[in-house]
């Protein structure tokens, strides 16, 4: 009940967010059935870490903007009867930054100190913004990442 009575108390927009996030986390997650060589080119421009250039200042309504795709994405991924991954949370992100026409960097990393062979991440960030992933990012050395410009 708590959940219901905390719902219609986000304003529209708020409500929007969250539909469209769980959209997008969806659609997120049936687009990792395929292999990811065909996905890459919907994530934007693939560059080398160190070649990627840094992702353009935002204004402060898009600044604005990008923190409320993340607060929908944290807030609708909980409540989803499956785990979001990293990947998928970052894809979901890149498709709602698309539709605002706004820039953002998906980046793609591995840990090798990991007690798993192999352990990787996925995190977007817009502007100075941090979409998705950033609370572990520092942890993993970027590989690739996937430009795209608003």
């Amino acid at each position: 009940m708590r959940l219901v009575a905390r719902y219609f108390s986000f304003s529209h927009r708020d409500r929007r967010a969250l539909y469209e996030a769980g959209f997008c986390l969806v659609w997120a997650r049936l687009l990792l059935l395929f292999p990811f060589r065909r996905i890459a080119p919907f994530l934007g421009r693939a560059e080398p870490v160190n070649a990627a250039r840094p992702v353009a200042a935002l204004s402060d309504e898009q600044r604005r903007e990008a923190v409320a795709v993340r607060r929908a994405l944290l807030r609708i991924s909980r409540h989803l009867p499956w785990h979001s991954s990293c990947l998928v949370c970052a894809i979901a992100g890149r498709i709602m930054l698309r539709r605002r026409r706004m820039p953002s960097l998906l980046q793609l990393g591995a840990r090798i100190d990991s007690p798993v062979a192999l352990a990787a991440h996925a995190w977007l960030r817009s502007g100075d913004v941090d979409v998705t992933g950033a609370d572990v990012a520092s942890q993993y050395s970027p590989i690739v990442a996937f430009e795209a410009q608003g």
